[in-house]
């Protein structure tokens, strides 16, 4: 049996955060390709941060308005991942909504989305009452609710939720990316081809799962608040 939540609650047992746009698809990729391990970064500075830390090992993805921010590596797009060396590496995404979706003493916590979802499904089966939470809670996006209510209907086939009334509205995963607000940026960006390849299902056989959190305070750094870093390794069982 598995719980949803949509409002960003403390989660005491072990967690599934589900994003398919902007990020959550291209960290798994990442690790599918043999990354040693993703952080996720709430803005540039950050990421630059964490770019200076890990040294020449670093690889920098991130975007304003379809283009990498000042010295990054890329942006985040499963197509340029192609074409990148990412194999030993550590990735620094800037994805503040991903990075906002965790709540502190949040530990056993595994992505997904649609692309690693066969793998997610075989471990979720294992885990005792999961809970499933869309990136962007309390104000979930589309994509990863959509996903959530795909993966909910496949663990819990009687399961009646707001997810899973959405997934009948979208049976097409490609459509639903589509829809949303997240696709339709990348569409207006001419990369649409994009949301194909993040709405392709089970083609990653990796489980990202959290490792590390990393605090960055405002005193140290000059920064407005306090900040986090989540850094996700793939999960071998």
């Amino acid at each position: 049996m598995c719980r949803v939540d949509l409002c960003l609650r403390p989660t005491p047992g072990p967690l599934i955060l589900v994003e398919v746009l902007p990020a959550g698809s291209v960290l798994t990729r990442l690790l599918a390709l043999g990354a040693k391990g993703v952080w996720v970064a709430p803005g540039p500075k950050v990421a630059r941060l964490l770019g200076e830390s890990l040294g020449k090992n670093a690889l920098l993805l991130g975007e304003v308005e379809g283009f990498p921010p000042e010295g990054f590596h890329g942006r985040l797009s499963l197509l340029d991942l192609e074409r990148t060396e990412v194999k030993g590496k550590e990735a620094v995404l800037v994805a503040p909504s991903l990075n906002g979706s965790l709540l502190p003493g949040e530990e056993e916590v595994y992505l997904a989305g649609f692309r690693n979802a066969k793998a997610i499904l075989e471990l979720a089966g294992t885990l005792k009452n999961p809970t499933l939470r869309p990136s962007g809670a309390p104000e979930p996006l589309l994509s990863a609710v959509v996903a959530l209510g795909f993966l909910q209907k496949r663990l819990s086939p009687e399961a009646q939720s707001l997810a899973t009334l959405l997934l009948k509205a979208f049976p097409d995963p490609q459509e639903a990316l589509f829809q949303s607000q997240e696709g339709q940026a990348l569409h207006k960006e001419g990369r649409t081809e994009e949301l194909a390849w993040a709405s392709l299902i089970g083609v990653d056989p990796v489980v990202p799962r959290l490792t590390e959190v990393r605090l960055f305070s405002k005193e140290a750094h000059g920064l407005t608040q306090d900040r986090y870093a989540q850094r996700y390794a793939a999960w071998n069982g």
